[in-house]
């Protein structure tokens, strides 16, 4: 008789019952590191989710490693713990500020300036500059 076993666990949020969570998300099951299923797990259900008859060893009797991913939920941060999943509403934040020319208004100055924003030294993102937007720029919805 070959083993079988079952991988089930729990969505549980940390969002103080925001309005703006999805009412249903993706949760991959991997067996030795490869999805070998993919299950919608839906709010009306309680946020369960159950993978059952696995198989619990190979042909060799080696047991499979089983683990749990969940699909991106934009907003959130994805913690995993054994089976359960725990999201929590990540700040959001926002970097504006204004180009300042300190030339006695020359008028050799460039129409457009490029701004970068850097995250952890890296650029994320890049904003065009000009007199148009009053030199203004802003860089929104950011992680925080």
């Amino acid at each position: 008789k070959v083993a079988k076993l079952t991988v089930e666990g729990t969505k549980t949020w940390k969002d103080g019952n925001a309005t703006d969570r999805p009412t249903m998300i993706k949760v991959d099951l991997l067996q030795n590191g490869n999805v070998i299923k993919t299950q919608d797990v839906l709010a009306v259900i309680g946020w369960k989710y159950i993978f059952a008859d696995l198989e619990a060893y190979d042909a060799n009797g080696v047991a499979y490693q089983y683990e749990v991913k969940e699909h991106l939920v934009a907003g959130y941060k994805s913690e995993i713990s054994g089976y359960d999943i725990t999201n929590t509403k990540v700040g959001q934040t926002t970097v504006e500020g204004t180009k300042t020319w300190k030339d006695g208004n020359a008028t050799n100055r460039p129409e457009i300036i490029k701004v970068d924003l850097l995250q952890n030294g890296k650029v994320i993102d890049t904003k065009e500059v000009s007199a148009a937007s009053e030199w203004k720029y802003a860089f929104t919805d950011l992680a925080a």
